[in-house]
Order: C-alpha cells, then sequence, then structure tokens
C-alpha cells in the first residue's frame, strides 16, 4: 500500500460514513484502490448511494483535494508494416555501375517505398569487402565495393540476411570484414556471425507496440561457408538448430519470421524438402516462412493459417536473359502485436538497367 493510502480513512471508515460517489472515488484513488479493483465493480459498490441525497461528510475527517491523475504514456498500437525482398546481387556489372553513378542506384525506382515502410529486410547475395581472394572449386564468386552499405541504407533497408552461398565468397577475412561494417553502416545481419551462437542469434525489432523477430538459415552450399562453434559464417539450415532457435525466441516476440535460403535454382515450385522445412517451422512455433535462392518466383501457401511464401525470386541481379529470372516479389506484411493484419507480394521486374528492378 502507498504511502498516501496511510493518509486516508480505511474502507470500513467510508463505508459508515455514506459517502457520495465523486468522494469515494477520490479516496480509493488516493488509497491506491483503483489498481486493486476495477472501476465498474468500485461504482457498482456505491449504487446504494449514487441516487440518495449525499449528507455533509462528518466533520471529524480531514479534507482531501481531489487528485490530478497523472499523465500516463498510452501505447501506440497502430500497425507497422514490413517489407522483405528476396536476392540482392551487388556484385558484377552492378557493382560496375555503383562506382560510376551517385544517385541511389539500383534502387533509383524502389527505394521512396521500402523507405516509408518501418523495417525493410533483404537478403544480401554477395560479399561487400575489399579484402580476400575467390574461394577455390566454386562457379560465382560475388563481390560488391563498399559502396554498396550506403546504397542499401540509402533505399531503406534495416536488416540483411548473411545466410546464403554467397557471402563467403572472398573467405573469411571478407566476410568478418563484412560483419564489421554493417553495423557501422546501420545496417543489421541476420544469419551470420562470428560464431555458430552469433549465426543463429534471432534480431529483434521492437516497434510501436510490436516485436518482431527474425532467424535466417541457408540449405546450399558449399558447408564451409557455415559458421562452427570456433569460427565465423552462416547459420545452416539443420532442422534441430532452427526448431531450438524457434522455440527459444517465440516467447520473447509477438511475431516470427524464418527467412530461409533454400530450393532449386529456376525451378518454379518448391521441393518436397522445402515444405517439409517450412512446416516445421511453423509447426514450431514461427509466424511466417520466406525463402529465397531459386531466382525465380515460387508459389505461396497457408499452413495452419500461416504464410509460406517459398521464393521471392531476384530483386537485384544483373540475371536478364529470361523474364523469369526479372520477376520477383517483395513481401509486404501489416502487423499489429501478435496479429497478422495483411500481406501481399508486390512484383518487381528488373529492367535492362544493370539489374535495376522497377515495381511491376
Amino acid at each position: 500500500m502507498s504511502g498516501a493510502a496511510t493518509e486516508s480513512p480505511s474502507p470500513s471508515a467510508w463505508s459508515t460514513q455514506e459517502l457520495s460517489r465523486r468522494t469515494l472515488l477520490a479516496r480509493a484513488g488516493r488509497a491506491g484502490l483503483a489498481a486493486a479493483f476495477p472501476l465498474p465493480g468500485l461504482l457498482a459498490g456505491c449504487s446504494q448511494s449514487v441516487n440518495a441525497t449525499p449528507r455533509p461528510i462528518a466533520s471529524t475527517l480531514p479534507p482531501h483535494p481531489t487528485p490530478t491523475a497523472s499523465a500516463v504514456p498510452t501505447a501506440d498500437t497502430r500497425p507497422i508494416t514490413v517489407a522483405i525482398a528476396g536476392d540482392i546481387m551487388l556484385g558484377r556489372s552492378v557493382n560496375t555501375q555503383i562506382l560510376a553513378t551517385a544517385d541511389r542506384f539500383p534502387f533509383n525506382y524502389t527505394a521512396e517505398y521500402l523507405r516509408g515502410c518501418d523495417l525493410s529486410i533483404g537478403n544480401l547475395e554477395r560479399v561487400v569487402s575489399t579484402m580476400g581472394d575467390p574461394v577455390p572449386a566454386k562457379p560465382f564468386h560475388f563481390r560488391a565495393d563498399p559502396m554498396g552499405f550506403g546504397r542499401l541504407t540509402a533505399a531503406g533497408f534495416d536488416i540483411v540476411s548473411l545466410a546464403n552461398n554467397h557471402s563467403g565468397d572472398y573467405g573469411t577475412g571478407a566476410y568478418t570484414d563484412m560483419l564489421a561494417q554493417l553495423p557501422a553502416n546501420g545496417l543489421t545481419p541476420v544469419g551470420g556471425g562470428l560464431t555458430l551462437a552469433g549465426a543463429h542469434q534471432p534480431v529483434i525489432r521492437t516497434i510501436r507496440s510490436t516485436t518482431v523477430g527474425l532467424l535466417a538459415y541457408c540449405e546450399i552450399g558449399p558447408m564451409s561457408f557455415a559458421a562452427t562453434r570456433t569460427s565465423p559464417g552462416h547459420a545452416w539450415l539443420d532442422p534441430t538448430l532452427m526448431q531450438s532457435d524457434i522455440v527459444a525466441v517465440r516467447s520473447h516476440v509477438d511475431y516470427l519470421i524464418v527467412f530461409t535460403h533454400w530450393g532449386v535454382e529456376y525451378q518454379a515450385s518448391q521441393t518436397a524438402n522445402q515444405q517439409s522445412l517450412a512446416h516445421r517451422a511453423v509447426d514450431s512455433g514461427a509466424d511466417l516462412v520466406v525463402g529465397s535462392h531459386p531466382h525465380v518466383v515460387q508459389p505461396a501457401e497457408l499452413y495452419h493459417g500461416k504464410p509460406i511464401v517459398y521464393s521471392l525470386g531476384n530483386f537485384v541481379f544483373d540475371e536478364m536473359w529470361t523474364p523469369d529470372v526479372r520477376r520477383g516479389n517483395v513481401l509486404i506484411l501489416t502487423i499489429a502485436g501478435r496479429q497478422l493484419v495483411n500481406w501481399q507480394l508486390r512484383p518487381s521486374y528488373i529492367t535492362g538497367d544493370f539489374g535495376q528492378p522497377q515495381w511491376a
């Protein structure tokens, strides 16, 4: 009971005084009873005296001023918007164009929309660093100049997944350099870290009254890019570890997203393995599973009422030989606390402008 309670008569004293409703509420507020009992209950308790003509309060009771209500912040329960983009490859000709321009390339046509979202996430499909050499026995190596960091932040990206098969293309030195530079440029990595524990660490963001959690995994080789207990890398999509991660973070967030790098390149439908892993993630507590890597759009489904988007396709990529690889989707979520208010796939299309997307 607060110190104010010792200055007021006891509830039993009030009942014998036949106090008016206004006075009872004032007394109760000082005594701290408003927090202990619902307001309707207090009002019901004084229903007999509400309609009666109130008598003067006994002069033996000291006067009490009506307390001034303290300002209590009101929770901002407005929904938030989250955008999730597929593969963002800033190497090769895209990197050349970044170095040759001073605008927001390759996001000149999409940045305004992404910046308007409360949280924007993408799969960073390459290493951003000037360090390292191409790892051997790998046909494609993607690396971008650190100028790419500025283009990502100018486009409104907040979180980037490193759980893919190109983040380790130039060795652990370049990888750890990128890990250090991302936060310095206002970008948070997910699905990658200096150790296994760091790679499996969720990213948690609270925006207004909604707390969003994000985990990211890769099941595309080489497995040498995966983090170990003592070496850096990405989070390998091990079903048991994924399930443990989901269970561990579930109670700490309102809405939990699992971002996966999986499937077969250029195949327009998901595999049985993708579906099995996605269903396991939802059964473990994920609210949404979304994927990348196939470079083409794959279907979406609802499983136990939870959306699964198997592949978003390319967002920024200089693959332009067929319409299918130029098409992509950006997943737009509207979330209020634990409720998914709405979700939609906004289509994009890569122009002939060095892999830069436009809204379709």
